[in-house]
């Protein structure tokens, strides 16, 4: 792979070890001194004790071969902490232990010393979709670039490689180095929608298709890492219902139902929802890019009230409970599931408290059911279809994924 994307990796890599120190944390809410500083012996006892937990209740050791690398990490990580002397290098050794668990839920919950953030990443302010025939469309971008490379826009290359190469083995390598997502399918959805992560000032070329032209642009990594685009070309005309759910009727009296989080005001906004869309033809449930949250049997009795047929679209940014409601489609409606699969990364957790008071952990400790009783962690739901962006639907302002659901309610093949 080109040198500067080999760069862009080492760099992600290192700070985010220190990113990891601040997963789940409040910032600033810890002690402003040290606890420990200068006694490895103390550091030491609490990093065993935490590898002593991991061993007896971490349970995908097997399914996400890393059994292996833990026994070197441990072996590693313990030597550097007979010699650490103070809270910051210890949170880092933590963290480095973390990462080889690749773990989405694991986090701190709690840290005594204070921490400071972590330098902002940055990236060139673009998403992108992994497309049809194993191509690459843009999916948004920054306003200054929208009338270059507007929605739709194949990309050919970046820095001078087969696009699709270069996304798919940094998602491979974002997996293979560790971290905190839980699968390899979760790594690749975010070399897609942030590509090119890293300093401010890094530049990449792209090549991408104008008209029947081969066009090339130099990008700056200047847009600062904050958030991610969750979907593209939603239908126009949503009524939204609570803070994470929008609704609408399509064309053929299709109801669309978009979920972008579980959250307390899901079930309410359903309700309205199916009372407002009386006498349709059946359901779009769409679930891409929820990022989870919580419901109960309240919401899944509701579904019992969608006629079908249901279809139900996911991705790798549907995570957690979103991928839990996607299998309550497919049990409880009968749903048929569209898209991509989803993130693999839906468990009940545990806290771990060091020895010592310095942090506490969050945990996974078992996975949720999916579907026919497979675990989700790491393995995800899998579709019944999968199905990638059509790069003219995206120029013209449609949603792949949502025309095909229509589609199969209205009883095309």
């Amino acid at each position: 792979m080109n040198g500067r994307v080999d760069r862009c990796r080492e760099r992600i890599r290192s700070r985010r070890i220190i990113w990891g120190i601040i997963v789940g944390l409040a910032l600033g809410s810890g002690a402003a001194s040290p606890i420990r500083a200068g006694e490895p012996k103390v550091y030491l006892a609490d990093l065993e004790a935490f590898f002593r937990t991991m061993d007896e209740k971490y349970p995908f050791f097997a399914e996400k071969g890393i059994e292996k690398e833990w026994a070197k990490a441990k072996r590693e990580l313990a030597q550097r902490c007979s010699r650490c002397s103070d809270d910051r290098s210890f949170l880092e050794i933590v963290v480095e232990a973390m990462r080889c668990l690749r773990d989405g839920h694991m986090g701190f919950t709690e840290v005594r010393p204070k921490v400071d953030p972590p330098p902002p990443e940055f990236y060139p302010g673009i998403a992108l979709l992994p497309a049809g025939r194993n191509g690459v469309v843009v999916m948004s971008t920054e306003p200054n670039l929208a009338a270059t490379l507007p929605p739709g826009t194949l990309v050919t290359k970046i820095d001078g490689k087969p696009a699709r190469k270069v996304l798919d083995r940094m998602g491979a390598l974002s997996w293979s180095e560790g971290g905190f997502f839980s699968s390899p399918q979760r790594a690749r959805f975010f070399a897609y929608r942030l590509p090119l992560t890293g300093e401010r000032g890094d530049t990449h070329t792209l090549h991408y298709v104008d008209g029947r032209k081969q066009k090339k642009l130099d990008l700056v990594c200047n847009r600062e890492v904050k958030g991610w685009d969750h979907n593209y070309n939603l239908p126009a005309g949503l009524e939204q219902a609570g803070k994470s759910l929008h609704y609408g009727r399509l064309e053929g009296d299709v109801a669309y139902v978009y979920l972008r989080r579980m959250d307390e005001g899901i079930e309410s906004g359903l309700r309205q929802a199916i009372a407002s869309l009386a006498g349709v033809q059946g359901w779009i449930i769409d679930l891409r890019g929820n990022t989870g949250g919580g419901y109960d049997d309240g919401l899944q009795s509701l579904l019992a009230q969608l006629k079908k047929p249901v279809v139900g679209i996911i991705d790798a940014g549907c995570v957690s409970a979103g991928e839990t409601f996607a299998r309550d489609l497919v049990r409880r409606c009968d749903a048929r599931l569209i898209g991509e699969r989803s993130a693999g990364s839906s468990s009940s957790k545990e806290v771990f408290e060091f020895p010592s008071g310095i942090a506490k952990i969050r945990y996974s400790v078992r996975s949720r059911g999916g579907l026919d009783g497979e675990p989700i962690e790491f393995r995800g739901i899998v579709p019944h279809e999968e199905l990638e962006a059509d790069p003219k639907d995206v120029a013209t302002g449609k949603n792949t994924e949502i025309e095909r659901a229509r589609a199969i309610i209205l009883g095309a093949k």
